[in-house]
């Protein structure tokens, strides 16, 4: 920082990043069509008439927590990951992806098309655990500390408005009903293969010192595991503390948009246009307005003092959706999905950047390993828990479902707190 004003990335960087932009927009299109909220409200659409409701509804579950469940397998590909060169492996993990995209366009309409449909969009959802996995450690040698998050950011905001894209597209193909939604599964496989064609020309600053770093932390001769997991949160107390309150947090984030699809379809009796509107392509449409500020807030605080901040975002976001679907108004879930975005544009910087502020350079991905290992544990069991939580006060009475969201609406707010008790007791 230079007279008060933020230092400027570097030339090198500059030019790194505009190489990124393409690709990662390309991505992105492929992207959208599996985000959660896109792939769940696909799910209960399509498939409400050819299986059971308690399938379906499970089905719900896994696909919008299949984003976060599929970071369980991430300590795998930090294995895979050390000790190679980062951009040939990114191209063959993103090409994985496009095509795993691109096979829900070939599932069938019945109870199997169910399965193979799910099925295909975890595969994809671990392929790209995979790639935000390796991906961490090229933006960390690429970009100083002091330019990362800002960098990433105008990465993040093209990627979002991507993937906002494509699940518009997905909404408007189930509100038209002039094409089948699931077609566009193979377009968007093309969109992806192309992303990966371009990001061969992608390098990586140093590479020879990130994995002369992994090879002195003992990364070559010691792969993460379960074992490594328990010693590192074992060995850093902060980093523990953090992780909890993330997984409480986190947990709580997850568990609201499997639950809501199923209110706006059940109980609401919205379209999927609309609901793809509200849970995907408004809030990832305002994303971008939002990541600069939050990327200040980021390159200038601690993440312990950013989630501080942060976390009531969510929580503000959450309520507000709560109250909509209370009063059935739809301009208070309009307003609800604009904060939403707003929230996740900070969340989504946090979860990328946030293990950086406690591992070395040398153990960033490793770091990275137990967060995202950690992410996928609450994916696997937070939505079908919020799920069961709903069908079982439905169970109850009709239409007492949405008092289920009393559940995601606490653990968000515990999670807020915890993130501000470490702050305080970092004595900021």
């Amino acid at each position: 920082m230079a007279a008060g004003r933020p230092l400027k990335p570097s030339p090198f960087a500059e030019g790194i990043f505009r190489r990124e932009i393409l690709p990662w927009a390309l991505l992105g299109l492929t992207l959208g069509l599996v985000e959660g909220a896109t792939a769940a409200v696909l799910v209960k659409q399509h498939f409400a008439l050819s299986a059971s409701r308690v399938s379906v509804n499970l089905a719900v579950a896994l696909v919008s927590g299949a984003p976060a469940f599929s970071n369980v397998l991430s300590f795998v590909w930090a294995n895979v990951a050390h000790g190679r060169a980062r951009v040939g492996l990114l191209v063959g993990l993103q090409a994985a992806f496009a095509l795993a995209v691109g096979a829900v366009a070939f599932a069938s309409s019945g109870a199997r098309g169910l399965v193979f449909t799910v099925a295909s969009i975890i595969v994809a959802r671990i392929l790209w655990a995979a790639i935000l996995t390796v991906r961490a450690a090229v933006w960390t040698a690429n970009y100083p500390r002091n330019v990362l998050a800002r960098i990433t950011g105008r990465i993040v905001i093209v990627n979002s408005i991507a993937v906002a894209g494509a699940a518009a597209l997905v909404g408007w193909a189930l509100e038209a009903r002039v094409v089948d939604a699931r077609w566009l599964y193979g377009l968007g496989a093309l969109s992806g293969l192309s992303g990966a064609w371009l990001y061969r020309s992608m390098r990586v600053r140093r590479e020879f010192q990130l994995l002369a770093a992994e090879g002195a932390e003992g990364a070559a001769s010691e792969p993460f595991s379960l074992a490594m997991l328990t010693l590192i949160l074992r060995q850093d107390p902060q980093y523990r503390e953090y992780m909890l309150w993330m997984g409480i947090f986190g947990a709580g984030n997850l568990m609201l948009t499997g639950q809501l699809v199923l209110i706006f379809a059940e109980q609401m009796h919205l379209t999927g246009g609309t609901q793809i509107g509200l849970l995907a392509v408004v809030p990832l449409i305002t994303q971008p307005l939002f990541l600069p500020g939050w990327a200040r807030l980021f390159d200038g605080s601690h993440v312990v003092r950013y989630r501080a901040r942060q976390g009531w975002a969510l929580v503000l976001a959450s309520f507000v959706l709560a109250a909509g679907v209370f009063t059935h108004a739809l301009p208070v879930l309009w307003t609800g999905a604009v904060l939403l975005g707003a929230a996740q544009a900070g969340a989504n910087l946090g979860w990328n950047l946030g293990h950086n502020d406690f591992a070395s350079v040398g153990r960033a991905q490793q770091y990275m390993g137990v967060h995202v290992t950690l992410t996928g544990l609450r994916g696997g069991l937070a939505p079908p828990l919020g799920v069961l939580a709903y069908m079982g006060m439905e169970g109850l009475r009709a239409g007492a479902g949405k008092y289920a969201l009393a559940l995601p609406l606490a653990m968000t707010v515990a999670g807020a707190m915890g993130f501000n008790r470490m702050r305080r007791a970092r004595g900021e």
